[in-house]
């Protein structure tokens, strides 16, 4: 055992302990010798140590010059105690590479949304810190970029291995040939692997091709440069990366001298959503652009990242076609660019958006004016719910075909099953993504109903309030009217119009009685006794759905055991020559694979999809419903609405009749003095005036009285009107004050009442 350890001055390490290997060295776990801290020791074959010195050194330069959270951290170099050369000690990433992390079954087909763009901030980040210290990578790809786990469990990406890592000023050049083929840079590929002399000088800017390469692969777990038969076919391979047009990001030959299948998005199997990728195409093609006059600069790279990191996410959900959607705003933008990105991605139009957020109008929530900073926080299990008013069905997304489990052979091949067994992996972890991805649904598709309930439910709330609003504000306008009439009780003019306006109002009134009733009906159904969440509830009770099945668990437990069986075939792979009965096992696991995957696709497809597709027609059955009774509440606001107004022409009317009629009144000279030299009685809320009859007894009247009598009481008649214009100045600040609590009739009458109120003060 001890010829497996090797070690330095503070650090030991065992040859055994493998986390990688290259063409001039190799990286393996070792400890501290004074705290057991585990680190990862860096080093270097004969190979390695061949090169000239300058070169062998200036890896150390390199490693000493950086200093930044997303480049793996040196430690120490050291002498190897067997004098075989210096050793590289760095910080130990327990996540293993990204090419690793790619390898895995889970990420066949690119890792998930968060993590891409975790390895593209990281990525970013890492080649800034290069940059700024005028140093280019030459040897960029996923192999090279490590993950860091944290104590506190985050994830940070770093770059690594330096070897072919040198300075390089902005518009300095080079001429030696370093990288891995795939990820290399048409022009450097042409040298170095088709070994063709052309007298050809590169820049930094080629560590560019190699990022775009290395997020294409990270997206989709793929390369997106593909020849038939792969690095063998070297001349096809360059043709692909040479010939394709602007905006291609792929190009794969899938048959032998085959056509090129050219590509200006990401494939469908990718899980991004469609908002990011509508980011991240245009940054691919700008970074795959294999004339260096097209291709992007390193400053726009950083600026484009920082522009997609820095964007306000809004989760979405679009319930009429059962799909989660991410829209993506500049912090500074508004509900209006919100829309109009709602409508690029669902076809859905502005005047048919319904948003709600926790049972109300999203708009509610800010106003046309907040930038997207502001917006509260969606998450993809909370999002906005998205309705489309003019759409009733409810229709699942389709998907890309699933692909099928791979049938093994007859016979034993430990290394084709290993891969069988693999590609089985893949497809089961397809299918649970699949699982969970209609659990989700469920969910959501649940949450909706509740969301558009509260939202109906809080609508009739408000909407009963204001029509109980509405009756207070009739009858004070009922009481103004009469009022009028007894101010013009000497003009028959006005009497007759005060008459015209008080049968108007009760014209209105009736009216009104036939749209309160429905309200009132509309809100003791839906919001007291909750008949579309009891009808909802009582459908949803029937179904047998993901959730109340735990089906996202059973996919786990399922993917798991595939796993094991995966595990199993690579030991055997290992172990090269199996004896009877590990064949007999190996065979064995072959069958339990086999059913695995059987009981996962009747799980996905016969269980999982068919409950969500019956719970999607219920949707849709209720949805319809429920629409109908959102529009009725529509039509009704429209109703109430128009009551509004003829209730503020009603005002209007009055208030004009009002003025005219204190200006024939204050006309009359004697009256006026009469009345100017008697106070004007206090009013109270209980107070009752009697208006004496015109003309009648008491008082003398004509017969016995003087003039002065006379005129005395027509200036207390007078007196009595000017107190009812009081009185009416006192019951319009009452509507006032009402109105202030309705906010359809306060638009309406909000610049008139302070008119009203200067004017008959002035009497």
């Amino acid at each position: 055992m001890n010829s497996f350890l090797r070690g330095s001055m503070n650090y030991v390490w065992c040859t055994t302990s493998v986390l990688g290997k290259g063409s001039t060295g190799a990286v393996f776990q070792g400890v501290n010798k004074h705290n057991g801290e585990p680190v990862a020791v860096k080093t270097f074959n004969q190979l390695s140590h061949m090169r000239p010195q300058d070169v062998q050194m200036r890896e150390f330069e390199v490693l000493r010059k950086v200093n930044h959270n997303n480049i793996v951290k040196l430690l120490d170099i050291e002498d190897d105690q067997e004098g075989r050369g210096k050793v590289i000690v760095m910080e130990l990433c327990t996540g293993g590479s990204l090419f690793n992390i790619l390898d895995d079954p889970e990420n066949t087909y690119g890792l998930p949304q968060k993590e891409f763009l975790l390895v593209l901030e990281h990525l970013s980040a890492g080649m800034k810190h290069l940059r700024d210290n005028n140093l280019v990578h030459r040897d960029l790809k996923p192999g090279n970029i490590m993950k860091y786990i944290s104590e506190d469990g985050q994830t940070v990406y770093k770059l690594t291995d330096f070897g072919a890592a040198r300075e390089l000023g902005e518009n300095q050049q080079f001429a030696s040939l370093y990288g891995t083929e795939e990820y290399l840079h048409p022009d450097m590929y042409e040298r170095a692997v088709l070994r063709k002399s052309i007298n050809r000088s590169f820049t930094a800017n080629v560590d560019l091709w190699s990022i775009g390469v290395t997020l294409y692969h990270v997206a989709t777990g793929n390369l997106p440069f593909r020849p038939y038969g792969g690095r063998k076919n070297k001349e096809t391979m360059y043709h692909i990366t040479t010939k394709k047009a602007p905006g291609v990001i792929s190009g794969t030959q899938t048959s032998e001298n085959g056509p090129i299948e050219w590509s200006k998005h990401l494939p469908a199997h990718c899980q991004l959503k469609e908002g990011l990728k509508q980011l991240v195409t245009p940054l691919m093609a700008g970074l795959l652009e294999e004339s260096q006059g097209r291709m992007w600069s390193f400053d726009k790279f950083f600026l484009e990242v920082q522009n997609i990191l820095n964007k306000t996410v809004l989760h979405i959900f679009y319930v009429n076609r059962a799909t989660s959607i991410e829209v993506y705003l500049e912090p500074e933008q508004t509900l209006v660019h919100l829309l109009e990105h709602i409508l690029a991605q669902t076809d859905v139009p502005q005047a048919s958006q319904l948003l709600l957020l926790d049972n109300e109008l999203f708009a509610t929530k800010v106003d046309a004016n907040t930038s997207a900073r502001g917006y509260p926080p969606t998450d993809p299990s909370n999002p906005v719910m998205l309705f489309n008013i003019e759409n009733y069905n409810v229709i699942l997304p389709t998907e890309w075909d699933l692909p099928k489990f791979p049938t093994f052979p007859n016979g034993i091949s430990v290394e084709n099953d290993a891969s069988l067994a693999k590609v089985a992996c893949s497809v089961g972890h397809e299918c649970k993504r699949r699982v969970e991805s209609l659990s989700l649904l469920d969910t959501l598709m649940n949450k909706s109903v509740h969301q558009f309930s509260g939202f109906l439910a809080g609508f009739l709330v408000k909407l009963l309030k204001r029509t109980r609003h509405l009756e207070d504000i009739e009858g004070l306008i009922s009481e103004l009217t009469k009022m009028f009439e007894v101010a013009a009780s000497n003009h028959e003019t006005y009497q007759k119009l005060g008459a015209t306006i008080l049968a108007s109002y009760e014209t209105q009134k009736s009216d009104f009685q036939r749209v309160s009733e429905p309200i009132q009906q509309l809100y003791a159904r839906f919001v007291k006794e909750e008949s579309l969440v009891r009808e909802w509830n009582s459908g949803y009770r029937a179904l047998r759905t993901p959730n109340k099945n735990r089906d996202s668990e059973k996919a786990k437990s399922l993917v798991d055991r595939l796993r094991d069986s995966w595990q199993h075939m690579l030991r055997d792979r290992a172990t090269r020559s199996l004896t009877y009965n590990d064949e007999q096992f190996h065979v064995l696991e072959k069958v339990k694979i086999a059913e695995t995957g059987k009981r996962l696709k009747t799980l996905l497809n016969d269980g999982v999809r068919q409950a969500v597709e019956q719970e999607a027609e219920c949707l849709a059955d209720w949805y319809k419903k429920a629409q109908t009774i959102f529009l009725q509440t529509q039509f009704l606001t429209k109703d109430v609405g128009a009551y509004v107004d003829a209730l503020y022409e009603l005002r209007e009317q009055l208030k004009q009749h009002r003025e005219d009629l204190k200006e024939e009144i204050s006309t009359d000279g004697e009256v006026s003095k009469t009345i100017a030299g008697k106070s004007i009685p206090t009013m109270t809320s209980t107070a009752t005036t009697t208006i004496p009859i015109v003309g009648g007894g008491g008082g003398g009247g004509g017969d016995g009285g003087d003039g002065s009598d006379g005129k005395g009481l027509s200036a207390r008649q007078n007196q009595y009107k000017v107190m009812c214009f009081m009185n009416m100045y006192n019951q319009i600040k009452e509507v006032k004050k009402m109105l202030q609590q309705n906010s359809d009739i306060l638009a309406a009458t909000q610049g008139l009442l302070p008119d009203v109120g200067d004017k008959a003060a002035a009497t």
